[in-house]
């Protein structure tokens, strides 16, 4: 037996690097384990083998309401690595190439919300006053999050798209705004999500700080905005962080008995498993019966699936770090020039709940995706498109349609054992913030054992 640590956290993607800090923080010497040959779980990035220029394996936005991922980022001393926002504000171009911009005035919400949408000339005014009825059921789900509520924002059997309509958002408002929201959100179509966890994230992100729904976007590759400072804070607090070492938790007579990796064997009374739940099975050896309930939901639970392709163009083509693009297969294009600066030069373009894509062959997406690009900013024609590449992620997120298996609790029947991720019950979607969350409960009540 390799001499003990306080606790071992397995995985080390934003949910297990959170739980390690947390613990190192609190004096705590640590041991992370991933499997893979890099940090960041499903939020990370890669050297591109032609370029060499480094190349997020998904674009991930965070929002001003992540209170716990920025806690995270100051504790390692990233946060300056997030170029957020002061007010949400959003370029928009629909599909008649229309370019419009919505921006929320510092107001109280939800009349910043309010005042925002009202301004947006992209709307005509039965667009723009049916907000209000809206504001009057984000003003409900922020009831709904009081200690002891009654009271539910929408129905676990009701879908994105059926409670936008039932709250009077027009077809204009919700294809040019909560849809695209949505999809950002809950990584699945709104006539697909349910929508008690959409109602969430509108109640943290319209309440009650104006700031809370400013886009935040990462101003450096993944690896080095949040998994490297986070494997610098935990070693330099005594603690150990090894990739490439798929860990094997062991259970015996309802204890943990040892966890091993790479022919090496520890004991520790604490630890946290924050692999995802296509995983989770993998992980466990031995008597796993108090945990079959879990494992059963976790094995059960559909995913949702994102693709990214990159386009390197020889000139500068976008004078904005992102622009939404509502009502097409790709939604979203971000320039990581202009996020990262002159070191990289693509554009990302990124489709949310993309089943219908993820089946078709890069040449298909590349031209499909130059093709969209073209569309929407003819300007873009006269550029020549040096390279492209795919990303696939196709269990990016756990599926939210209403159905699917409950979401596990951070405790486990199995004492000093804890789980951690975006797919564990935080009501959030699964989303940055969702994953450290967990990691900061799971770490806080691994503290208090």
């Amino acid at each position: 037996m390799t001499p003990p640590y306080d606790a071992i956290v397995v995985g080390a993607g934003f949910a297990g690097l959170s739980a390690a800090t947390r613990l190192a923080s609190g004096g705590a010497r640590v041991l992370v384990l991933e499997a893979r040959s890099r940090l960041g779980g499903r939020a990370t990035a890669f050297a591109d083998r032609d370029s060499g220029e480094v190349v997020d394996n998904g674009q991930h936005v965070l929002f001003g309401c992540y209170t716990h991922t920025f806690d995270f980022l100051r504790t390692i001393g990233a946060a300056g690595y997030v170029r957020l926002q002061p007010n949400l504000r959003v370029t928009m171009i629909d599909r008649a190439g229309r370019r419009t911009r919505l921006t929320c005035p510092p107001l109280p919400p939800p009349l910043h919300l309010v005042a925002g949408v009202i301004d947006w000339d992209a709307l005509d005014w039965t667009d723009r006053l049916s907000v209000l009825r809206m504001a009057a059921a984000i003003r409900l789900a922020r009831r709904s999050l009081r200690a002891n509520a009654r009271t539910i924002a929408a129905s676990p059997g009701e879908t994105v798209e059926n409670w936008l309509i039932r709250n009077g958002q027009t077809a204009r408002l919700r294809e040019l705004l909560w849809y695209p929201l949505a999809l950002a959100a809950l990584n699945q179509p709104p006539d697909r999500a349910a929508a008690p966890p959409f109602a969430r994230v509108l109640a943290e992100m319209f309440g009650p700080d104006p700031a809370a729904a400013a886009i935040g976007l990462p101003a450096r590759p993944l690896d080095a905005m949040y998994a490297e400072p986070a494997r610098a804070f935990i070693e330099g607090h005594g603690g150990t962080v090894r990739t490439g070492a798929p860990a094997t938790i062991h259970i015996e007579r309802h204890r943990i008995a040892a966890v091993e990796a790479a022919d090496e064997r520890w004991h520790s009374r604490i630890v946290i498993a924050t692999v995802p739940w296509f995983a989770i099975g993998g992980v466990f050896t031995g008597d796993t019966a108090p945990l079959g309930p879990m494992l059963a939901s976790a094995h059960a639970m559909a995913s949702s699936p994102i693709v990214t392709v990159n386009l390197w163009f020889d000139r500068v083509v976008l004078d904005e770090p992102f622009v939404g693009l509502p009502g097409r297969a790709l939604q979203w294009v971000f320039d990581k020039r202009a996020l990262f600066g002159g070191a990289a030069s693509h554009l990302s373009l990124v489709s949310s709940g993309a089943s219908p894509l993820v089946a078709l062959t890069n040449e298909q997406l590349i031209a499909q995706a130059h093709e969209l690009l073209m569309d929407a900013m003819p300007e873009i024609r006269s550029a020549a498109l040096l390279r492209a590449t795919v990303v696939r992620e196709p269990r990016a997120t756990f599926s939210l349609a209403p159905g699917q298996p409950a979401r596990p609790s951070t405790a486990t029947p199995i004492p000093g054992l804890f789980l951690a991720g975006d797919w564990i019950d935080t009501g959030l979607p699964a989303t940055i913030e969702s994953a450290v969350r967990s990691g900061h409960t799971a770490a806080d009540m691994a503290a208090g054992t």
